[in-house]
């Protein structure tokens, strides 16, 4: 193969210097990253609380002299019981 067979493959694959510098002309800087910020819709608090959960007195306001809050079962959920089946059937299934 000689010289000029050579360049016409070169300029046919586009692997001429001249055809490279175009490529990277046209590329840009590679090492330039795109930006990726997402517009902000609504501003955040990106407050952090001191960790302490607010009292629920939902349970207490169900709870008065007549029932109390306890687990019916073994390891059960919490439900009202009254407080005369305690006394009376504490301890048995009824």
């Amino acid at each position: 193969m000689n010289k000029a067979q050579h360049e016409k493959w070169l300029r046919k694959q586009g692997l001429l210097p001249s055809q490279i510098k175009e490529k990277k002309k046209a590329l840009g800087n590679p090492n330039k990253l795109p930006s990726y910020k997402v517009p902000k819709p609504y501003e955040l608090s990106n407050g952090i609380g001191n960790g302490t959960k607010s009292a629920d007195t939902s349970k207490a306001n169900f709870c008065n002299e007549n029932y109390a809050m306890v687990p019916s079962y073994n390891k059960g959920p919490i439900q009202p019981v009254s407080k005369m089946d305690l006394k009376q059937g504490a301890g048995r299934k009824i």
